[in-house]
């Protein structure tokens, strides 16, 4: 298991999901939102205004949204506690790395379900590994810059679904 949480915590964060990503109106959304801006629902105390009403509203997205412990990490340890908002000249930065932790969060949370399975020894080690290699990335803002999320992120996928060859249907949760 991760040294850090992959649950989202957030009273650690500041609220990177509802002003780094962009989403478009729709079935999840009543409205658009362009990236790097906040919600308008957004308070200043990086809580939602609409929190207790947000598929009443309209945005069922957010409810469904899950940054696996990327923003209170990014917050807390990479940042130190400050906020975009405390730094406006840095926000787009912080959005960036937010997006790049959370990417990386969300393939340890995959790697982590598929560490459920009854992987043999081989898939095991090799699952082991990727994650291994993903919770060593430094989690420095120059380092995470050059992680070279794409490849990286291939190779996983493929990893990934190369299970359903060798892992019974049963284990995968399918019939």
């Amino acid at each position: 298991m991760a040294a850090f949480s992959l649950e989202p915590e957030c009273d650690h964060c500041v609220a990177y999901c509802c002003a780094a990503f962009a989403f478009d109106k729709g079935a999840y959304f009543a409205f658009d939102k362009p990236a790097n801006v906040p919600c308008p629902h957004l308070q200043n105390d990086h809580f939602c205004g609409i929190h207790d009403k947000l598929d009443q509203k309209g945005f069922s997205g957010c409810v469904r949204y899950n940054c696996f412990g990327a923003g209170q990490r990014v917050a807390q340890e990479i940042y130190g506690g400050t906020s975009w908002r405390d730094h406006p000249e840095q926000a787009a930065a912080m959005f960036e790395i937010f997006s790049i932790v959370e990417k990386i969060h969300g393939l340890i949370s995959m790697l982590e379900a598929a560490k459920k399975l009854n992987l043999p020894a081989h898939l095991e080690a090799e699952r082991a590994a990727f994650q291994v290699e993903l919770e060593l990335l430094s989690i420095t803002p120059d380092d995470l810059l050059r992680v070279p999320l794409g490849s990286l992120k291939a190779k996983i996928d493929r990893f990934l679904a190369g299970l359903r060859q060798d892992v019974s249907p049963q284990e995968l949760g399918l019939k």
